[in-house]
This record gives structure tokens, sequence and C-alpha cells, in this order.
């Protein structure tokens, strides 16, 4: 389920269903052949992922002649529901994609411990950066190996600017100052009253939390919500401002917002962006250099952003569980996170310098990325949601909050209570 502007990544799930996989095993999808091969399945949930998924698949079954792999790619908003009743009757995928939902997973049973696999097999974790494998560490055990890492930058339509004649452009050093002055230069310069300047994330995880720690705050601290603050104050603020002079589209009226063919189509002039959604701009009939990225708009010097990062993970109940962790290993290799980049999957987990080189030069129509990333990666934090999952089944009700505030229905300080609450219950 992604939010109306496509940036949510699925949301759902329940360990009820899941905790049934403890008391059957050896029923996946897995199956051995007459000539004893082995067929395995992956489950992933973005369409727009899954060439690059294919890709690496592709090049491991050709390392590996004996296995063969299907590749199930589910929709998001039915993910987990199908996962669930699968693994529930002791079936399901061979290998997942997991998000910050594993632990109840882990929690069901459902899920696979990989130590074993990784000692054995050599693979290193500090492959990955250590806050998103960590993510899939629970009781001293290791779930899953990271796939991918969410980066944000800001992309412009150059022709949009010439267009306008607006010669002002966002540059590597720009901070949030520059992109309210140019963004007004645009909305007076626009003639169309379907159009805006830009698209910025106005939500509480995407949006205010960001930056609200560009601000040196928090949003969860010590186990209690810490919104009543005054960064968390500034940045409902800064965001409302933006929406009351017209700089972004009203939040209320953006249920439908398609954020990727916006700006390619030069209806906003630039937008915040997602890492995972890149793909939508380098597959863009324009020109190569037409759009270009630049780091978020520093606020105190902080470029902070929220990241999450998916993981590959085993069934507790495939029956070919060796040849499982095979592909876990190769699709967070090297040589098959570089297949996935070159695929158009997102920005890859594994550090290696030839996979982040691979990663921009699939993406070398959109000018400036590798500058645009560098300091993003920098600042980045785990995203609440991310980092404290029991809160993620509540942010629908903190979002409803945030949208009165924007609303004009409720003050800063009310939202800011009701949104404490609401965590520090889900917390508890």
């Amino acid at each position: 389920m992604r939010s109306p502007l496509r940036f949510k990544r699925v949301a759902g799930g329940t360990a009820a269903a899941i905790a049934l996989t403890v008391a059957v095993t050896g029923c996946s999808t897995s199956s051995s052949q007459s000539d004893g091969s082995v067929k395995l399945t992956l489950a992933m949930w973005d369409p727009e992922q899954q060439a690059g998924v294919q890709k690496a698949v592709d090049d491991f079954e050709k390392a590996n002649p004996g296995i063969t792999v299907e590749v199930e790619q589910v929709p998001e908003a039915q993910y987990y529901t199908k996962l669930d009743a699968s693994l529930g009757a002791g079936e399901g995928p061979d290998v997942m994609w997991q998000s910050s939902l594993a632990s109840q997973y882990v929690e069901g049973g459902a899920l696979e411990p990989l130590d074993k696999y990784i000692k054995e097999s050599g693979l290193n974790l500090s492959d990955y950066p250590s806050k998103l494998a960590d993510l899939y560490k629970f009781d001293g055990k290791q779930y899953g190996i990271p796939k991918d890492e969410d980066v944000w930058s800001f992309v412009y339509n150059t022709e949009v600017f010439k267009k306008l004649g607006v010669t002002d452009v966002p540059t590597a050093d720009w901070t949030w100052d520059d992109m309210v002055r140019i963004a007004k230069e645009l909305r007076a310069k626009q003639t169309s009253g379907s159009d805006y300047p830009m698209f910025k994330m106005t939500t509480f995880n995407g949006g205010v939390a960001g930056i609200a720690h560009q601000l040196g705050g928090t949003v969860v601290k010590d186990g209690k919500g810490t919104a009543s603050s005054s960064e968390v104050t500034e940045a409902l603020e800064r965001i409302k401002e933006l929406q009351d002079d017209k700089l972004i589209p009203p939040v209320a009226d953006s249920t439908d917002f398609q954020t990727s063919s916006a700006l390619i189509s030069g209806t906003i002039a630039m937008a915040e962006f997602p890492s995972y959604f890149l793909s939508d701009l380098t597959k863009a009939d324009v020109p190569s250099g037409t759009l270009h990225a630049v780091p978020v708009p520093s606020i105190n010097g902080s470029h902070a952003k929220d990241t999450n990062g998916l993981s590959y993970t085993m069934n507790a109940n495939s029956s070919h569980k060796d040849a499982a962790f095979e592909l876990i290993q190769y699709l967070t290799s090297t040589e098959g996170a570089k297949a996935h980049v070159e695929g158009g999957s997102g920005f890859a987990a594994n550090t290696s310098s030839e996979v982040k080189d691979a990663y921009y030069k699939a993406n070398d129509t959109i000018a400036g990325l590798k500058e645009a990333y560098q300091p993003m990666l920098e600042d980045s934090y785990l995203r609440t949601t991310t980092q404290y999952p029991a809160t993620r089944p509540n942010f629908p009700r903190i979002e409803s909050a945030v949208g009165d505030y924007y609303a004009g229905r409720i003050s800063a300080s009310a939202v800011e209570k009701k949104i404490d609450s609401i965590l520090t219950d889900a917390l508890k």
C-alpha cells in the first residue's frame, strides 16, 4: 500500500496467522524435480523492481544449473495478506522480501535463522550497513540479509526552469531558504492553475520527522513519543506554509497525485524523490540530463532524511534450505546486487563500490545523482516505523491528525500531544 504519492512502503501483516507455521514443517512451495534439480519460489511486491530481481535470478540460475527459481510478484496491497495465509498453512515461498514487520514473522516461527548458513558460507555482514543488517537480528540471531537502502534526493526538471526563465536552480549546497526562494519564483511564472513549483513529503513519517531531525529534534526517545517539541512545531509550520503559499499541492487534494509523471510532464518543476522509485524517472522518454538530482535542502547544515531497508529472508518451512540460502547469498552479493541495479532495482544495501558505480551508471540519465546521494547517505536515520515496528499499525491515526493540522482544524500543539499519546501507547 503506497501513499497517494506512491511513496509509502507496503504495510500490514499480523502475527496471528503466521503463528500456525510452527505446527507444520517441510511444506513450502519449493519442489524437487525428477532429475534431482530443485525449484524455488521467491516472493516480492514491487513491479517496478521486478526486472532487476529477475535479472539477478537469471544470473543465479546460470551459475547454479541444478536450481530454478520462480519469481512471484504480488501486488503490495495484497502481499502480506497472501504471505500470512500461505505461511499459516505451512507453505509459502522459499525466499521472500521482508520489511520492518519481520519481527512478527520471527515470533510466529515463520522465518529461518540464517546464522549457520552465514558461518558456513563466509558471508560477511559488514558488507551491509549495520543499521540495516541489525533490523533483521532478533535474540542474537540473524534472519535477513539486506537487499536495499532508501536514499532521498530532490530532482528538478531543467526544461521547466528554462521554459519559465528561472535561472536560479537547486544546487548541491542549497538550503531550505533557497528552496523556498526558488519555488516562489517558479510559482510567480507558472500560468496554469494546476501547476505547482514542487512536491515535498508532507506526512509525519516521511516529512515532519525528517525536518525535526534536521533541526536536532526527535519524535521518539526512551520508549516515549517526543513530538511535543519546538522542532516538530517548526517542522509542521514549515510544511503548512509551503501548502498555504501554493508551493506544493494541497495535502487534502493530493490523493491521486502521481509525482513521477508530474515531474516528467512539467506540471511540477522539482520533487523530493526516493531511490526505490528512481527507475520511473530513468525510463522517462526525455533527453539525458533533463532531470537533475541534488540533495534534500539542508537546515542548519543537516540533510537528515529517513531510511529503510528491505531484506531477503528464508521460509522456516522450506524443503530446500541450502538452495534457498544459496539464492539469498547470491542476490545480496556484489554480483547479484549489481544485477539488481542494472535491471532497474532500488539502491543496493551491498556497500561495494562496484555495486554503487553500477547503480549510478544504470541511472546516469539523471544528472548529479552520485553527488546528490553522498550527503544523504551520511545523514540518514532509521524511519520511525522501521526503528519502532510496534508503532506501524498506528500511523494512519497519526497521519490523519497531521492532515487535520494542515487543513487548519487543529493546532500544532494539539496534534503533537495526540501523536505523543499514540506513539507512547504503541511502545508500551
